[in-house]
């Protein structure tokens, strides 16, 4: 081969090489740009589905505030009218004294009269009964300090320790002690 040749075969081999090098660098470049694409897809995918979940989330909190505050306001409801029925209950009662005492006017039988007070008398203890308000027995019971306030310790035939007289009935609501009873004890 002539220098001339070689030359031509070089740049044709060089060519040849470049040309291959070409097809190799555009395949890179398709497999690139393809895979560019893809990512770029996923990306799109995945700030979809984050905003999603931002949004859902947003609405998922407005949605807690909201039910914070009809919880709040539901509860300041429930404890302003909380004795409502007591209070209605209370109010029947309340009427009856005011007919007795209309009655005490127009009536002056003694024994007409007692019986109207006993009635409201046991009708109020209705009522309490019903709010589970019970009175605590003492007269004749040993001297609890959870339950009995003692006022005054007198000598009696009664063994010491036990209440010989209730100054002032005492309550329980529920389980609790609302008010002792004011008691005298046998020393």
């Amino acid at each position: 081969m002539t220098d001339s040749e070689i030359e031509e075969s070089e740049e044709s081999g060089a060519l040849e090489f470049d040309a291959a090098e070409g097809v190799d660098a555009d395949t890179d470049a398709d497999t690139d740009a393809e895979s560019l694409q893809a990512l770029k897809e996923r990306l799109t995918e995945c700030e979809e589905r984050a905003n999603s979940h931002f949004d859902r989330l947003q609405r998922l909190q407005a949605d807690f505030a909201n039910y914070k505050k009809r919880t709040a306001k539901e509860t300041v409801e429930s404890i302003e009218y909380a004795n409502e029925s007591l209070i209605l209950s209370i109010l029947d009662v309340v009427d009856n004294l005011e007919r007795a005492l209309s009655s005490i006017q127009q009536d002056h039988d003694v024994d007409h009269i007692k019986k109207g007070i006993e009635m409201i008398l046991r009708q109020f203890h209705d009522v309490l009964e019903k709010e589970e308000v019970f009175p605590i027995e003492s007269v004749g019971m040993v001297f609890d300090p959870y339950l009995h306030e003692t006022i005054a310790r007198v000598k009696c035939d009664s063994k010491s320790g036990i209440i010989v007289e209730e100054l002032q009935r005492g309550y329980r609501f529920k389980s609790k002690v609302i008010r002792p009873c004011m008691v005298k004890v046998a020393e």
